[in-house]
C-alpha cells in the first residue's frame, strides 16, 4: 500500500464553530450587566454568545454588549455594533453570579469575532475568526475561580499539523500558524517541527517541539504517475482551476507496454443529488474531483472532493477504481454525502477518511469516518478540527489537524494540542473528547 498526498486543494481550517446565541436568550444577565457597566455605563444591550460548563455549578460565559440608539420609524432602540464590547466571565448558579471577570475589550480592537472553546476549571480559550471563517489566533486564560491572583492571558496561534513523515517509528509533523494569513497587530506567524514517539499501552506519546524557519508556500506540483500491481501506473487527473480551460477529472492508466487509456470520474446527476442532498436545493452546477488517494494492490482508493458554494455542489463518496476491470465504484454512504475528503488511510480492511466542507470561505472539518471493506460498517468519530494527515503508530491512529493531534485508541478519542502553559512555554496538553 502506498499513501499519496492530497493534491489540488488549499486547506484553510477553522478550529471550531460558533454557538447559536438564540439558545441563550433566557439567561439571567443582571450580574453580568453590572460588571460591564462598571467600565461603561452607556452599555444597555447584552447578548450571550456562548456558555460552557467548568464544573457542576460553574461556567464560562461569553457576552457581547453595546450601547443603543433610536432609529427613525423604529419603536425599539438598536444596538450600536461599532461600539460593542466583549466580556468573558466565570459565573455560577442559575442567576450567573459573576465570580471572575476574565476579560473585557472593545470588539473592534481585536478585529475578529471570538469563539469560546471547551474550558477547564482553571483555563479558558477564545479563538478568533475573520468574516469568512478563517482562523486568526487564540487567547488562553489562566485563572483561579475562587479568587487569588488576577487572570493571566497568553496570546498564541494554534499549530496546524499539515504534513507528516515517518522516521524510525517516530512521526515527524510539519506545523505552522498564520502563514500568509491576515493576523491582528502584534501577532506573528510560526513554524515548527513536532516529533511524536508512540508508546505502548494507554501512555501518551513522547514529543519534541523545535521551531523552524518560515518557508514560503511551494507551488502545487502536477501529480506524478504511481505504480500499481500488474506493472501499470496510474496518473490522477484533477479538474482544472476556474480560470483555466475545462478539464475532466479521471485516471490515466498506462500499461507495461506504454499504452495509455483515460477513465473519467463519474459526476452525479441532478435527480440523484436532489434525492440524497435535499437540503441544498437545485444547484447550478455539479462537480466531482479526487480528494485524497491511496493505492492498495490493484485498487485506487479515494474520497472525492467538490466545492459546495455559490451555486456549485456535489455528493460526497468513498470511491475506488479497479485497475484490472477498469471500473469505478462510488459508495454514497449517508455519513459522507455532504462532505469532501481531506485525508485517507488504508488500514488493513478499514478505510479511515477525514471529512471536510469546502464552502465560500474557510474549509472546515466534519469528523473522522471509518469504513470496513468487508462488512460495510461505518463508524464516525468526534474530531472537530480539519484533518490533514492520517497515520498509525503503536496501535493508535494519529490525525494531524488544524489544531494539533487527535488520537483514536479502542474507539476513544483524545486531542493533543500544542499550546502555551502559564509561563508561555509551548507544551502538549491532552484533552479527552467525550
Amino acid at each position: 500500500m502506498r499513501l499519496l498526498p492530497l493534491a489540488g486543494l488549499t486547506l484553510t481550517a477553522t478550529l471550531c464553530r460558533a454557538a447559536d446565541p438564540s439558545q441563550y436568550k433566557d439567561e439571567d444577565l443582571r450580574a453580568v450587566q453590572l460588571a460591564f457597566k462598571k467600565a461603561d455605563a452607556a452599555l444597555d444591550w447584552f447578548q450571550v454568545l456562548d456558555k460552557k460548563p467548568i464544573h457542576a455549578t460553574g461556567s464560562i460565559l461569553l457576552v457581547e454588549a453595546a450601547p443603543t440608539q433610536p432609529q427613525p420609524g423604529v419603536s425599539q432602540r438598536s444596538p450600536v455594533y461599532a461600539q460593542s464590547q466583549i466580556g468573558l466571565f466565570v459565573v455560577t448558579g442559575k442567576d450567573n453570579k459573576v465570580r471572575r471577570v476574565l476579560d473585557t475589550y472593545p470588539l473592534g480592537s481585536q478585529g475578529f469575532r471570538p469563539v469560546l472553546d471547551e474550558p477547564s476549571e482553571r483555563t479558558a480559550y477564545l479563538h478568533f475568526y475573520s468574516a469568512y471563517g478563517f482562523y486568526r489566533g487564540s487567547i488562553k486564560y489562566f485563572f483561579d475561580a475562587a479568587g487569588g491572583a488576577p487572570p493571566r492571558k497568553v496570546r498564541y496561534g494554534a499549530l496546524a499539523l499539515t504534513a507528516v513523515t515517518r522516521e524510525s517509528g517516530k512521526l515527524r509533523y510539519q506545523a505552522s500558524f498564520g502563514k500568509g494569513a491576515e493576523l491582528p497587530q502584534g501577532w506573528n506567524p510560526r513554524s515548527a517541527s513536532i516529533t511524536i514517539e508512540p508508546r505502548e499501552g494507554d501512555s501518551l506519546p513522547s514529543y519534541q517541539i523545535a521551531d523552524t524557519a518560515q518557508v514560503e508556500e511551494a507551488p502545487a506540483l502536477a501529480p506524478s504517475p504511481v505504480p500499481v500491481a500488474g506493472r501499470q501506473t496510474v496518473l490522477i487527473v484533477h479538474t482544472g482551476p476556474a480560470d483555466q480551460p475545462a478539464q475532466v477529472a479521471g485516471i490515466t492508466l498506462t500499461s507495461a507496454a506504454g499504452i495509455k487509456h483515460f477513465w473519467p470520474l463519474p459526476v452525479p446527476l441532478e435527480p440523484f443529488f436532489r434525492r440524497v442532498r435535499p437540503e441544498r436545493g437545485k444547484p447550478e452546477e455539479l462537480e466531482n474531483d479526487f480528494g485524497p488517494i491511496a493505492v492498495d494492490g490493484t485498487q485506487v482508493w479515494f474520497a472525492n472532493s467538490f466545492y459546495d458554494g455559490e451555486g456549485i455542489s456535489g455528493v460526497g463518496a468513498l470511491g475506488s477504481f479497479d485497475t484490472v476491470t477498469h471500473e469505478y465504484k462510488l459508495r454514497y454512504l449517508p455519513e459522507i454525502v455532504p462532505w469532501s475528503g481531506s485525508a485517507l488511510l488504508v488500514d488493513g480492511r478499514d478505510l479511515w477518511v477525514g471529512l471536510m466542507r469546502r464552502p465560500e470561505g474557510a474549509n472546515y472539518g466534519g469528523g473522522l469516518l471509518r469504513y470496513n471493506m468487508d462488512t460495510g460498517a461505518v463508524t464516525k468519530y468526534a474530531v472537530k478540527d480539519l484533518i490533514y494527515t492520517l497515520d498509525r503508530g503503536g496501535g493508535v491512529l494519529y490525525c494531524g489537524t488544524s489544531n494539533g493531534l487527535y488520537t483514536i485508541r479502542d474507539d476513544k478519542v483524545m486531542q493533543l494540542r500544542f499550546e502555551p502553559d502559564a509561563d508561555g512555554k509551548l507544551t502538549m496538553i491532552a484533552h479527552e473528547i467525550r
